[in-house]
């Protein structure tokens, strides 16, 4: 009776399995552990460089970085079956190991950029910038205009003289038409006969996670520039690529160091590197671009927003002279008559914008007030237009125009201030 009321324990060779079967579940747990402290490490560390597998043997690879370093690196053995030539690798900060594979990065081509011959944009189509777009065109027609050109070789006798690098800082709130005169230079000179190229690159295009990448990113716009020249390369945000540079201590201050030095190397001075091309930068935050790149600036152009109400209503008389305008509120100039207009300006005169910029280094201090920019406007006659054609109407009314205004002037916006 005893015997049967005992627990039935299980043989002592099925508890040494037991136990072993733990054992290896720790040591897998602990390798793990490991693994993840180390990757937290490298990621403490900042950014990883990323290169060209070359060659495989083995547990070892030769790496190419985009810089032309070469390193033999190891190959831990859970990535072994994924490394190969056909893929880029990931390698850890001390260019030691190879810590992950990607799909190769495509080389930036045409198709990757917008490049557009000849934009149908005209210096007549900039409306209350005629200041500000005369002195852009002093300083690059000289660059793209090849009548132009012969003009001045002809006046200036020292071909040492004749630096070929044209580079233009725009400056101003967003959507006060920055873009829009960039495009109207190389629309208009390849109205002349001569086509021109506009190339509108986003500055966050350029930047890269990848350690040496912006660099080569850099590298290769400019290198499309000329390749398209005669080219306007409209380089938007400038402030993302162009940052004043500090200490860097870590890869990505580093890699942002590297960008802005591409940038300053592509450039140029003297060297006749970009003759048929004009680098023109836009930002909002002028403050923040770095002195070596202000140095290589030719030109610095505030770009403001209409000041007044006869400006604004002339810009708005411009894009409502664009589409097919209700007869009731039409000057028979294509704008609006001066009461229409008083209705809308009475909505929005009570929204104040400010914007504050400076650059110290060259003596420019900004203080801005203001109602709407040219791009408020055109969104709104654009806006109206498209919702008077849902609606099967047959023009753009004032009924459709001014809750547009409406909601503008109650919009909650931030004043834009850069010291």
């Amino acid at each position: 009776m005893a015997e049967q009321n005992s627990p039935e324990y299980p043989p002592a060779l099925d508890l040494e399995r037991e136990l072993t079967r733990k054992e290896r579940q720790i040591e897998y747990l602990q390798t793990e552990l490991r693994r993840y402290h180390n990757l937290m490490e490298e990621l403490k560390q900042g950014m990883r460089p990323i290169g060209t597998i070359e060659e495989v043997t083995g547990d070892m690879a030769l790496v190419r970085l985009s810089g032309g370093q070469a390193f033999q690196v190891s190959i831990p053995p859970e990535i072994r079956e994924k490394v190969s030539t056909e893929v880029d690798a990931v390698l850890s900060p001390t260019k030691g190991v190879i810590v992950d594979v990607i799909d190769r990065l495509r080389e930036r081509s045409l198709l990757e950029y917008q490049v557009e011959k000849s934009p149908k944009v005209f210096y007549e189509d900039v409306v209350g910038l005629e200041k500000e777009l005369h002195g852009l065109r002093q300083a690059v027609e000289w660059i793209l205009d090849p009548q132009v050109r012969a003009r001045r070789e002809a006046i200036i006798r020292d071909p040492r003289m004749l630096e070929e690098a044209g580079s233009i800082l725009l400056f101003g709130p967003p959507g006060t038409g920055k873009t829009y005169m960039a495009k109207a230079v190389a629309g208009t000179i390849g109205q002349r006969a001569q086509e021109t190229s506009f190339l509108k690159i986003e500055s966050y295009e350029i930047v890269s996670k990848w350690l040496g990448e912006s660099a080569k990113n850099v590298k290769e716009v400019f290198k499309l520039a000329r390749e398209s020249a005669p080219t306007v390369l409209f380089i938007d945000e400038a402030d993302a690529i162009g940052r004043a540079r500090m200490e860097a201590t870590t890869d990505a201050g580093r890699d942002v160091q590297g960008m802005l030095n591409q940038i300053l190397t592509e450039l140029g001075e003297g060297f006749h590197v970009n003759r048929n091309v004009s680098v023109i930068f836009a930002t909002n935050y002028p403050s923040v671009i770095d002195q070596a790149l202000l140095d290589r600036i030719k030109r610095i152009i505030y770009v403001p927003p209409p000041r007044t109400m006869e400006e604004v209503k002339r810009l708005l008389d411009f894009y409502c002279s664009k589409v097919e305008l209700d007869p009731s509120v039409s000057n028979y100039r294509g704008g609006l008559t001066d009461e229409a207009f008083a209705d809308i300006w009475r909505t929005i005169r009570s929204r104040k914008q400010l914007y504050e910029a400076s650059i110290p280094e060259r003596g420019i201090t900004v203080r801005e007030q203001y109602v709407v920019t040219p791009r408020d406007l055109k969104n709104i006659v654009q806006e109206a237009a498209s919702e008077a054609s849902f609606a099967s109407e047959r023009w753009v009314t004032m009924d459709r125009m001014l809750p547009l205004f409406k909601n503008l002037a109650s919009e909650d916006r931030g004043s834009r201030i850069v010291s």
